[in-house]
């Protein structure tokens, strides 16, 4: 799966230590000029949007119910600076809705050097 497929979920985990449910997308696109690829995320995070409170989410993950929410962006390339503002108003909106955005490189390896 990947941030492409904008109709997919592409991964979810369960912490039930922490009592979180983690919806994963996996991004590896490069950063453009023209925000195509924001425009892409931003379809991406909707659905994502959509699958939680359309009541999709329990359906799929019963043992989650009532944990904390988190959708993860696990970038390969370091964000542009627009992206970053992006991701600013999203933790703010997801926030107000009670879920928690986070965002950063590939645990192992980080980030991939942006090409031009």
């Amino acid at each position: 799966m990947s941030v492409v497929e904008t109709d997919v979920i592409d991964a979810i985990g369960l912490e039930k230590e922490a009592q979180r449910v983690f919806l994963s997308i996996i991004d590896a696109l490069v950063w453009d000029a023209e925000n195509v690829h924001l425009y892409t995320l931003q379809e991406k995070i909707n659905t994502y949007l959509y699958f939680i409170e359309s009541g999709e989410l329990d359906k799929a993950l019963p043992d989650g119910k009532g944990f904390d929410i988190a959708i993860e962006l696990i970038l390969k390339h370091m964000p542009s600076d627009s992206a970053i503002t992006f991701f600013d108003k999203t933790t703010q909106i997801l926030l107000d809705k009670g879920i928690i955005f986070v965002f950063g490189p590939d645990r192992n390896s980080g980030y991939a050097e942006q090409q031009s």
